[in-house]
């Protein structure tokens, strides 16, 4: 690490007692009062200064996700303590934050990467794409707009018809979304820095049901073939309405969601039951 001085905080205010251990682990890091820390929100605008070489977040797998927004693109590694319910990407329990977070920051760790994919919206006839790239995490979800109607979703992979599945919804997830919103809908477990995608359908009425496991480079294009408006949700945090017509094309983010580790590799497997 390039020293204390360097260091940024992304917290969420909801969590009961993160401004305390913020506070705490401010003074603890010599942190002064013109030093990057902010709550999250619905922006994401509030870019950490460049010299920022580590963000730690404090809240929940939530709290990752959103600062995984501004940490990937600027090649910023996270260091994730759990105030959440589950955890899977976080390092440090809480009760353990402020006596550890030097070990991090001397460089008794490694770097853990993992993959992120971006969706992108093509509108019906001609062909117009919207210009903002969507960046996710966890996964991007084409669903149901209306809780008593089904969705009819045409899927293509590499411009290859697979089917047109009627569901609640099509979940494309990273290795790290295999364990949040995919598990629940019977996918998969990827080991975390797996490459691979999963596309994985939810209450599909008739048809193809199974999650299938995709290569690093697939091309997932979502199109909605209902009469009817869908929602566009990533990584839980942002949805947007799809019109009849209009396709979500899913593939991997040229950006890394980096993360300082302590743990083997194989800690993921010691504690996934637990988490769980």
């Amino acid at each position: 690490m390039n020293g204390v001085g360097s260091v940024g905080i992304v917290y969420n205010p909801r969590t009961p007692n993160s401004r305390l251990l913020v506070q705490q682990l401010s003074e603890k890091l010599g942190l002064g009062e013109s030093s990057w820390i902010v709550p999250t929100s619905d922006r994401t605008d509030d870019r950490p200064p460049p010299s920022t070489s580590l963000i730690i977040t404090v809240g929940g797998d939530g709290t990752i996700l959103w600062a995984a927004q501004l940490a990937a693109p600027r090649g910023i590694p996270l260091l994730g303590v759990n105030l959440g319910r589950v955890g899977f990407m976080t390092e440090l329990r809480a009760d353990e934050a402020v006596s550890r977070v030097s070990e991090y920051l001397d460089g008794q760790v490694w770097v853990e990467e993992r993959s992120m994919i971006q969706a992108r919206v093509i509108s019906q006839g001609n062909g117009d794409t919207e210009e903002e790239l969507h960046q996710a995490l966890n996964d991007v979800v084409v669903g149901r707009s209306a809780i008593s109607r089904l969705v009819h979703l045409e899927v293509r992979i590499d411009d290859a018809l697979l089917t047109t599945y009627r569901a609640d919804a099509v979940i494309v997830a990273t290795a790290t979304g295999s364990t949040g919103y995919s598990i629940s809908a019977g996918g998969p477990i990827l080991h975390p820095q797996s490459r691979d995608m999963l596309l994985n359908p939810v209450a599909t009425h008739l048809g193809l049901a199974s999650a299938l496991v995709l290569a690093p480079d697939s091309v997932v294009e979502v199109g909605l073939r209902s009469d009817y408006k869908a929602v566009l949700s990533v990584d839980g945090r942002m949805d947007l309405d799809l019109e009849p017509g209009e396709t979500v094309e899913v593939k991997r983010s040229p950006y890394i969601a980096r993360f300082l580790r302590a743990h083997p590799p194989n800690y993921f497997y010691s504690v996934l039951t637990n988490r769980l």
